[in-house]
């Protein structure tokens, strides 16, 4: 331990020597392990870390299926999902839902929000807890029941001011009036990653029940909802999708009109964690990859770097293998100063994790889900210490090795080598260094200038219509108001005439989805 402790000191002191080459080397250090670390940070809250639900292992998201006409997936209708809740044997709970857009008036002006109806069993399934009142009963899955909305704990401060008596008042929305039954907790929320609904929504600020009248349990054309379902417990995804490929086949045979042989049907199981991680569960280990590479740069550089300070300290370091200090003595001190010197990097690195993962929260791209989640905690610690002590065994360890073998005869010699010279053997394994880290540095330029060729080619990509000076809104008109198609019609055609009577405006027009929309159309 007192060895340790010397060891630890002197490299101290040698750091302080050598400013340059300590600021050099723990820049490069700092930049390698800091982006490694980084990088890592959103792998830990995307991937590594469940969904803030309870059995989070266990919520499967289903999806329908058309195999004849190449729908990869879709949603299912009422009928189809009491056919599943009633038949299946893997499930100990199952949900429906669907998004909503509504139009909130009175208690401070007009707002537009998005919320979804939900079944009962949804909120529970997911963990939800009230902060005031209660959640949903089985009961509101009847028609008839006096309707009645949850706030979301967002919503609730932002437009309630946080009024801990609101439950039992009444809001408008669509021009129904609703009764507050409930508050939800901070640490529950709802969005368009978790529930890819076909009306999208960013965060659900309201729930309401989703009643099904005897029509609707019958509806098999209205393919607009989700279904949720929590396997039991032992129940692996395999035997879920075998059991849903039995459901599926009994709809067939049931009703083969609606799922003729040309387009049939088919349920897909697919684990929670999965659908909200989506195509980034892909790219972000390759990212990793990639960053690896500056990590490799950065060890052989300050490699590299350790080679010549070590040419330097050839007669420091004879000396004291004249005067007894073993060559593993010697290996010892040259790793504690590259340990030293890589925790420093590490510590450094930190700055950099911080100072990245702030701007990824708030200039990271919509496209990463549970980007809010995103932060430096224990796990993150644990793998910039770690990588930091790897960090400084590889870059340390060769250069050690070198630089212990040393000619005291020639070394020690009046007439010998300077200070400042090195052997043959160090010459070339400097030169294999530098080799090495123009190699990794080349491949690394190549794959960036690849990747922003190809983000370049996507940009210039024609989306098959003109964007250029093309506005876009999005309406939802309240049933109460509007309730027959023709009165809708009649109201999306008023609004274009308007809109084309503007200065400015060439053209205008309604549709149901927007071009490269989510909303897709079998």
């Amino acid at each position: 331990m007192n060895n340790l402790w010397q060891d630890l000191v002197y490299g101290v002191r040698m750091l302080i020597k050598q400013p340059g080459f300590t600021a050099v080397a723990l820049l490069s250090l700092a930049i390698g392990i800091g982006v490694n670390s980084t990088i890592f940070s959103v792998i830990n809250a995307v991937l590594l870390h469940p969904l803030p639900y309870p059995d989070a292992d266990r919520l499967v998201i289903l999806w329908s299926r058309s195999p004849g006409l190449n729908v990869a997936q879709d949603w299912f209708s009422p009928g189809q999902y009491l056919d599943v809740k009633t038949q299946n044997q893997v499930f100990d709970a199952t949900a429906v839902t669907i998004g909503a857009s509504f139009n909130m008036t009175g208690q401070g002006g007009p707002e537009h929000i998005d919320g979804a109806r939900v079944s009962s069993s949804f909120l529970s399934m997911l963990g939800a807890k009230p902060m005031y009142g209660g959640l949903f009963t089985i009961d509101e899955d009847q028609p008839g029941r006096p309707p009645s909305v949850i706030l979301s704990h967002g919503f609730w401060q932002r437009r309630f001011g946080s009024d801990p008596n609101v439950v039992g008042r009444s809001i408008t929305l669509n021009g129904n009036n609703l009764t507050i039954i409930g508050v939800l907790s901070a640490g529950f929320s709802l969005s368009n990653e978790v529930m890819p609904a076909v009306n999208a929504i960013s965060t659900a600020d309201v729930m309401l029940p989703l009643p099904f009248s005897e029509t609707a349990r019958a509806n098999r054309g209205n393919e607009d909802f989700n279904i949720f379902a929590r396997l039991k417990p032992g129940v692996s995804i395999l035997q879920a999708q075998a059991d849903m490929d039995l459901i599926a086949g009994r709809m067939k045979q049931q009703y083969p009109d609606r799922y003729p042989p040309t387009g049939g049907l088919a349920i897909s199981v697919v684990p929670l964690l999965k659908q909200v991680v989506g195509d980034i569960g892909e790219t972000l280990p390759m990212l990793f990859g990639a960053v690896g590479f500056v990590l490799l740069i950065a060890c052989v550089n300050v490699a590299n770097l350790l080679l010549a300070r070590a040419a330097a300290r050839q007669k420091e370091l004879s000396i004291r293998i004249a005067l007894g200090a073993g060559r593993q003595r010697v290996i010892r001190q040259l790793l504690t100063e590259s340990l030293l010197l890589a925790l420093l990097g590490g510590a450094l690195g930190l700055v950099i994790v911080f100072g990245a993962v702030k701007a990824i929260r708030i200039f990271g791209p919509e496209n990463i889900p549970r980007l809010s989640e995103i932060g430096i905690d224990g796990s993150v610690l644990l793998f910039n210490g770690l990588i930091a002590l790897l960090t400084g065994l590889i870059f340390g360890l060769a250069p050690a090795l070198r630089a212990s073998k040393v000619d005291l005869n020639e070394t020690l010699k009046e007439g010998g080598r300077g200070a400042g010279d090195s052997s043959p053997g160090q010459q070339r394994f400097r030169k294999i260094l530098v080799v090495l880290e123009v190699a990794l540095s080349l491949v690394l330029l190549i794959g960036a200038g690849l990747l922003i060729r190809s983000y370049q080619r996507i940009l210039n990509a024609h989306p098959g219509f003109d964007p250029h000076n093309v506005l876009a809104m999005r309406m939802s008109l309240p049933s109460a108001k509007y309730p027959a198609p023709e009165s809708i019609t009649d109201f999306y055609k008023r609004i274009c005439d308007r809109m084309k009577a503007l200065p400015g405006v060439e053209a205008a027009g309604t549709t149901y989805s927007l071009p490269m929309s989510t909303v897709a159309f079998a």
